[in-house]
């Protein structure tokens, strides 16, 4: 038992280059904030989370449990638009590195306080965001390209358990969605068939797909591989792990740190989110997603991928 604990702890001891939660540090709440501000612009602050005499469709003062918001504040428009400022603000602080620990509780407290005003509002997405946040609390990923690094100093290295936790939280949440398909279009004998079935709905699809009959094959293809993603995230702790006990034997372990395949996961699940951006109305749930990629990487890896991009990593002309 003991020597099982050890291993655990090496898991998630460490200290790891805060690039990768950085970029999530700073991306996620920008696709939030972006968020924050079409609900503004359509005029849905107070119809979402507002007190039910002003047409809040929550009407959460006069409900048996009455959310701490308007338990503490009084139950007004100013309440409502006071806390979805407040929101706005500490989002704001979480992406420029301001107070993070702080910020980051700031924002998921009053958030929290919103999906209570009105549950059915409160998206898949939005829990993971506050997941989120409650890790990039306790990571320091401020402390480098962030003001809390102007402030308090600057760190070259931060733990490497937040990192990891974050990983693991993304590959939960694509396995289990995966898993919850429950229905049978999305399995080979139901042909592969819910990628149509849901373009073919006006609710979601972003534009008339009719057309699509005439490629039924590609959006059976296309289901398919979202599955395949999907369920395929229960390996990519395997990967990890090999790495990790790179020196063990086992062919398995050598053929897995042979061929890195998380990458060419991750590609997939950029074509897929930015397929569903391109053709369905989800809101910014491809864009929150693909805002936590960079957490699958190590600094040197992206430092490298980006310094090829730009051309900075070549090596000069003779």
């Amino acid at each position: 038992m003991r020597a099982l604990w050890s291993r655990w702890r090496a898991l998630w001891e460490g200290e790891d280059d805060p690039l990768p939660l950085v970029l999530v540090r700073v991306i996620l709440p920008l696709v939030f904030l972006w968020d924050f501000w079409q609900v503004h612009q359509l005029h849905l602050v107070i119809p979402l989370w507002g007190p039910g005499d002003a047409g809040g469709i929550g009407d959460p003062e006069h409900r048996t449990s009455v959310p701490l918001l308007y338990q503490w504040f009084a139950p007004t428009v100013a309440t409502t638009r006071a806390a979805f400022w407040v929101l706005c603000a500490s989002t704001l602080a979480v992406s420029l590195g301001l107070f993070l620990p702080l910020s980051s509780l700031v924002t998921v407290l009053v958030y929290a306080q919103f999906a209570q005003v009105l549950s059915a509002a409160d998206r898949g997405i939005d829990t993971f965001f506050r997941d989120v946040l409650l890790i990039l609390a306790f990571s320091g990923a401020s402390r480098r390209w962030g003001i809390d690094a102007l402030l308090f100093g600057r760190r070259e290295r931060i733990a490497a358990w937040p990192r990891r936790l974050l990983v693991v939280q993304v590959v939960g949440l694509y396995f289990m969605a995966g898993v919850q398909k429950a229905g049978v279009a999305w399995w080979p004998w139901g042909g592969f068939s819910a990628l149509f079935i849901v373009l073919q709905d006006m609710a979601v699809a972003r534009h008339p797909f009719e057309w699509l009959q005439r490629y039924y094959p590609l959006t059976q293809l296309l289901t398919a591989a979202t599955m395949f993603f999907e369920l395929g995230a229960c390996l990519v702790p395997f990967v990890y792990w090999s790495r990790h006990t790179r020196t063990q034997p086992g062919w398995i372990r050598a053929q897995l740190n042979r061929f890195d395949v998380v990458p060419g996961w991750l590609l997939l699940g950029v074509g897929m989110h930015l397929g569903i951006a391109a053709t369905m109305r989800l809101g910014v749930f491809p864009f929150a997603m693909m805002a936590t990629y960079p957490a699958f990487f190590c600094g040197h890896e992206i430092r490298r991928t980006i310094g090829r991009l730009t051309g900075a990593g070549a090596s000069p002309r003779r």
